[in-house]
């Protein structure tokens, strides 16, 4: 239902504009992905902060948000699972943040495992949200690569000046491990 308004809603929009089909489909793919995103960093931030994790939950699912559009990776069959499966994968960062203390080693071993993993992987395509044109891809690979960097160099960054750094290392890791989830039904 919200996918079908969505989009009518970016087909009236390109059809007034006279945009391409090219155009509408690049439109209505990240008007997508933002719109379910940010229903989902809503919803989690505010269950987070009730039990005193705000801002891990922004962290965590704030990167969440910047990269699997462009990396790819675990999609659920209905945004009830989505949504319940990002809680439990937020929760387990955050557990694993507050009770497995990394050193500079571990977390630089730890990134730079996560990062060759993206860049030999993505982008992960799926049926849910289909990119066809080589060029799309090619972009989307980019662009997954460069925020993951960005975010990975963060961390390392971080390291002496906040607790931080581990919630993004964790968390670009289980990026990456997610991207491996390639279940088939026959």
């Amino acid at each position: 239902m919200i996918r079908n308004f969505i989009g009518d809603f970016v087909q009236d929009i390109c059809n007034y504009n006279g945009y391409s089909e090219e155009q509408c489909e690049q439109i209505q793919y990240t008007t997508t992905v933002l719109f379910f995103e940010l229903i989902k960093l809503i919803s989690i931030i505010i269950i987070f902060s009730l039990i005193g994790y705000c801002k891990e939950s922004i962290i965590i699912i704030g990167i969440m948000s910047i990269t699997k559009p462009f990396i790819g990776g675990y999609h659920e069959n209905t945004q009830l699972r989505c949504f319940i499966s990002s809680m439990l994968i937020t929760a387990g960062i955050i557990l694993l943040s507050l009770n497995c203390k990394l050193n500079f080693i571990s977390n630089c071993i730890l990134i730079i495992i996560s990062l060759f993993s993206i860049y030999n992987t993505a982008p992960v395509l799926n049926d849910k949200m289909p990119i066809t044109r080589l060029e799309f891809i090619k972009r989307n690979r980019v662009l997954g690569i460069t925020i993951s960097l960005i975010v990975a160099v963060s961390s390392i960054l971080l390291y002496k000046y906040s607790e931080f750094y581990e919630l993004m290392t964790w968390t670009i890791l289980f990026q990456s491990i997610l991207m491996f989830n390639k279940r088939e039904k026959h």
